[in-house]
């Protein structure tokens, strides 16, 4: 079977009408037409019912339909592979992430990636501020999802996603949870539970001390399911953000808005960086999709 046969057979299907998929081929109608027919020829089945200058398809032609355009899709990212190898092309994407962030849009940007360029290897990273830092400047990720804590940088692109509000989860048996909202000076002296590996742990020890005055004690997770447990139990509160600005929520870990000293609750910004040095445009296309699921 032709490759060009079977996608002169799906243009006319996915388009209704041999004329329409003549013009978006540059090529003329009869020509799409003898194709079809060689194409139902080499086969031995009918895969078009015509009727005048309409057709509908039969059972063969649907499935043929179905399968076909999977088959070319995949075809057409094998080719961009293969091209993509032999001019040195990126032929894989690595994305650092903030592993305190608790929505979903990261890991949606992955799926729709992957299933655009099921051939592209696609890798995600959770880590720190200052370890997703470190990784692209390595060049061991394309692409960071993070919050801003530095200036901007001009050796960065950097694109503004969204802002995220800050809240602290509390044990529903802490007598903080019961307020509509907190400030860092009402968490004096408890202990503040942060996400961070080892080797980060002053890092992010200092940013919360002496960036954002959290005068407590301070405890070291590697991950949020192992905050929330310490959090349940009553260990300590755990700093969070979320993409909404709202009230306090849940029943056994209780999420309070924090608030600043002019009591608006606080917000931090997220960007999708990269070195401008190493855009390709397989890291445009996961930022673009990165902005439409946070717009």
């Amino acid at each position: 079977m032709l490759p060009k046969r079977l996608e002169y057979f799906c243009a006319v299907c996915e388009l209704g009408s041999f004329t329409r998929a003549a013009e978006e081929r540059f090529v003329s109608q009869s020509a799409i037409s003898q194709q079809v027919r060689a194409l139902e020829a080499e086969l031995g089945v009918e895969l078009l019912e015509r009727r005048g200058r309409g057709f509908s398809l039969t059972a063969a032609g649907q499935v043929l339909y179905q399968k076909g355009s999977r088959i070319l899709s995949e075809l057409a990212d094998l080719r961009l592979e293969v091209e993509g190898i032999a001019n040195g092309h990126a032929t894989s994407l690595t994305v650092g992430y903030l592993n305190r962030y608790d929505g979903w849009e990261v890991q949606e940007a992955v799926a729709a990636f992957a299933a655009r360029h099921p051939h592209i290897e696609v890798n995600a990273i959770a880590g720190s501020h200052d370890e997703l830092y470190h990784l692209v400047m390595r060049g061991e990720a394309d692409l960071l999802f993070n919050d801003r804590r530095r200036e901007l940088s001009e050796d960065f692109v950097n694109v503004h996603l969204t802002t995220g509000y800050a809240y602290v989860e509390l044990s529903e048996i802490d007598p903080l949870s019961k307020r509509d909202a907190v400030s860092v000076a009402d968490l004096k002296h408890r202990c503040a539970i942060l996400i961070a590996a080892p080797e980060m742990a002053e890092v992010e020890r200092t940013y919360y001390r002496d960036r954002l005055n959290f005068d407590c004690e301070f405890r070291f997770v590697e991950s949020r399911e192992e905050g929330r447990m310490l959090v349940a139990g009553n260990h300590g509160f755990m700093p969070v953000e979320m993409r909404e600005e709202a009230g306090a929520t849940g029943t056994v870990v209780r999420r309070v808005p924090l608030v600043g000293a002019d009591g608006r609750q606080a917000s931090r910004d997220y960007y999708a960086f990269w070195l401008k040095g190493r855009t390709n445009p397989l890291v445009e296309e996961f930022a673009e999709i990165l902005q439409g699921l946070f717009a």
